[in-house]
């Protein structure tokens, strides 16, 4: 190895040793940030102060975020960063597929920023755009919707982290009165006997989150799209009178897709129980079928 080589060797180990500096720096400085979000979010002790924290976190991995708390067939706007939304904004779930879908779901979804999948507030000119939406569970319930642009760097897996920690810091016991609109439903009774998940192999237990998941989606569905019928089933202790149609066609797919296992539980009659009727079964009428065999 000559003279010349030998430098560029030096070079290259030097270089190679000082990018790797720099990937540490910067992967602490990244927890650090986070770290300190943490902390805020546990320690919070007001909803605005918790919004905010919310919306720092969310800076560190977007450009772009809005937070939008759900207050019944509505959300609302709480705060934003690096985006221009009047302050004032609010529009129902159902005007918006993508906060519709991920309230039902409580899963992560990204989508085009159109007016139908974001409403008119959010939506793009760019036909082309992404948007990203998180949710925030407190208890059963998603409480709060975490919208990033795909505009600029974004880092999915930052914003999930932030939107779980935030939703940790909800379900905190300690928490539970200082946030009136965030905070949890009465503790719900479960009426149908759940499966013990040890017991099921890995086939059975995803057909179970399946199912779950499929349950969850259609009651919200029935909620968010007939709210008049599901108030009226409400008052008048007759669900399934007001929701017929949409409960026998929900009960017909979850019968064809999901009861194909011994330990399959019948979550649809679990959700209708616990949101349609609000705990309370003999409120879904006296012509209700009753859990599926």
């Amino acid at each position: 190895m000559d003279a010349l080589d030998s430098v560029l060797e030096s070079l290259k180990r030097e270089f190679e040793a000082s990018r790797a500096d720099a990937v540490r720096l910067v992967r602490s400085q990244a927890t650090a940030e986070l770290n300190q979000i943490a902390r805020r979010l546990r320690q919070y002790g007001s909803e605005e102060e918790w919004v905010q924290a919310v919306l720092d976190g969310a800076s560190l991995y977007a450009r772009q975020a809005a937070l939008f708390s759900v207050n019944g067939e509505k959300l609302q706007l709480r705060g934003t960063q690096g985006l221009e939304i009047m302050p004032a904004t609010n529009f129902t779930i159902a005007s918006a597929q993508a906060f519709l879908s991920v309230i039902a779901s409580r899963d992560p979804i990204v989508t085009l920023r159109t007016s139908s999948e974001v409403g008119e507030a959010l939506q793009s000119g760019d036909r082309s755009s992404r948007a990203h939406l998180f949710p925030v569970v407190n208890g059963d319930r998603v409480v709060a919707v975490l919208f990033a642009t795909a505009e600029g760097e974004l880092t999915v897996d930052g914003l999930e982290a932030v939107t779980s920690i935030a939703s940790m810091a909800l379900e905190r016991g300690s928490n539970a009165t200082k946030a009136v609109q965030i905070s949890p439903l009465n503790p719900t009774h479960e009426s149908a006997k759940l499966p013990p998940w040890s017991g099921l192999n890995e086939e059975d237990r995803n057909l179970h989150l399946r199912a779950q998941r499929f349950a969850r989606v259609r009651v919200a569905e029935m909620q968010l799209t007939r709210p008049e019928a599901c108030r009226a089933g409400l008052e008048q202790n007759n669900v399934y009178l007001f929701l017929q149609k949409e409960i026998d066609a929900a009960r017909e797919a979850y019968r064809s897709q999901f009861m194909k296992v011994p330990s399959m539980v019948d979550y649809l009659h679990v959700e209708l129980v616990r949101n349609a009727a609000e705990n309370d079964e003999a409120r879904l009428g006296g012509d209700y079928p009753g859990q599926l065999g």
